[in-house]
């Protein structure tokens, strides 16, 4: 199916606008990274770059969620997981492409979940950013994990969420879930899978 033709130019008001960025993380996107995988996050890396730079030039908020591990977490010491992206290392860390700017939030996160025992729910508060007034963008990696996690929170909380799928890093195959859960009756009526390129600021 022609691109065009599936996904839609999507209208955003930038003043009501948050990109929300997923664990783009040396582990998970850098050679040498623990979890790294070239194949689905490469490609995806310069798509990240020219949304983030799109968002703040056009002024929309900038969120970063930054997955972190310590030594006693209990992946790893319950269910015996070899560690990574642990705390203050340089698995953690947010790869340089999409450096976090100074003024731009970081909500750390344990698990899968951005709002599981986060600041997420509080930090939105205290921007603003409510499910009545704002649209979010979620981007980054694992397309059928972390990102879907985030899809799903912002959804239940019923908000209007985008899903640029080409900013989305991951498998084939974890791509096409997430693309196709999104698009399910379940989910379209206030999510909407698209490309960045489509995205526009008005």
């Amino acid at each position: 199916m022609n691109r065009k033709k599936k996904y839609k130019n999507l209208p955003l008001d930038p003043r009501a606008t948050a990109l929300v960025v997923i664990d783009m993380e040396n582990d998970f996107c850098k050679p040498g990274g623990k979890r790294y995988h070239p194949e689905g996050v490469d490609e995806v890396i310069p798509q990240c770059q020219k949304l983030l730079e799109k968002c703040r030039s056009a002024g929309a908020h900038v969120i970063f969620v930054q997955s972190v591990r310590d030594e006693t977490s209990p992946e790893f010491v319950r269910f015996g997981t070899a560690p990574f992206i642990l705390r203050d290392t340089w698995g953690s860390a947010y790869i340089e492409e999409l450096r976090p700017m100074q003024q731009e939030p970081i909500v750390e996160k344990e698990t899968h979940d951005c709002f599981h025992r986060t600041e997420m729910d509080a930090l939105l508060g205290r921007l603003g950013i409510t499910p009545e007034t704002h649209s979010i963008i979620v981007m980054g990696v694992a397309a059928d994990v972390c990102v879907y996690h985030a899809a799903i929170g912002f959804h239940v909380r019923h908000y209007n969420v985008v899903v640029p799928i080409d900013c989305c890093a991951g498998s084939p195959r974890g791509r096409h879930m997430l693309e196709q859960q999104m698009e399910g009756p379940a989910y379209n009526y206030n999510v909407a899978v698209t490309h960045s390129d489509l995205i526009a600021f008005t």
